[in-house]
């Protein structure tokens, strides 16, 4: 058997010593290397949630803004539609010379002799309507008229009266803030407003 002489051995042992030392500092990384891991991904993890709130509330936007807008026409037509229909309306300009009147409480009756009063509540922010003497119903929430320059009211309706007792047109101007009910937190508070305008005439006009 061959022997080895005492320097080999220790040699032998020197090298072996050198390789545990390496290879066991190859196995871990220092408190530096970790600081500078965790602010990379809290970084990315920042940068992905911010993403994410943008994409929440833009989806908020869009689902409030076309369905406030679907709901709002929707509610417009109908109440065009009344109009049409209408054979008396009020109120009357209190001079026959007026020709407009601006109001937030539109009367008419229809032809089955209905009488039908279309009302903006500007205290509650609702649009209401009641037939005959039966209790106001709820068509539209979150509804506002317009304002003039210094934030005085104007009239949600304008008549324009011919003679002082003849509607030949009534006007609406609505802005309905959008509502889809949602509650996600992440979603965000933003409201986008639609603004509703609408024109038509009595039928028997154009008859």
């Amino acid at each position: 058997m061959k022997q080895t002489s005492p320097h080999a051995r220790r040699q032998s042992r020197n090298v072996s010593h050198v390789s545990a030392r390496t290879f066991g500092r190859s196995r871990g990384f220092s408190l530096v290397e970790m600081l500078i891991a965790l602010a990379i991904c809290a970084a990315l993890l920042v940068a992905v949630l911010s993403a994410l709130v943008a994409s929440f509330r833009a989806y908020q936007a869009t689902t409030e803004q076309a369905s406030t807008h679907v709901v709002g026409r929707i509610v417009m037509h109908r109440m065009m539609a009344l109009v049409r229909n209408g054979v008396d309306f009020g109120p009357l300009p209190e001079d026959a010379r007026d020709r407009f009147v601006l109001t937030d409480q539109f009367l008419f009756v229809d032809d089955d002799g209905r009488e039908i009063q279309l009302r903006l509540d500007r205290g509650n922010s609702a649009l209401l309507m009641r037939v005959d003497e039966g209790a106001e119903q709820l068509l539209l929430e979150g509804v506002r008229g317009p304002t003039d320059e210094v934030g005085a009211s104007l009239g949600a309706f304008t008549l324009e009266y011919e003679n002082g007792t003849k509607l030949v047109r009534a006007s609406f101007d609505l802005t309905v803030e959008a509502d889809d009910n949602a509650s996600l937190t992440l979603e965000g508070d933003e409201v986008i407003p639609i603004r509703l305008v609408g024109s038509t005439a009595p039928r028997r006009l154009v008859w």
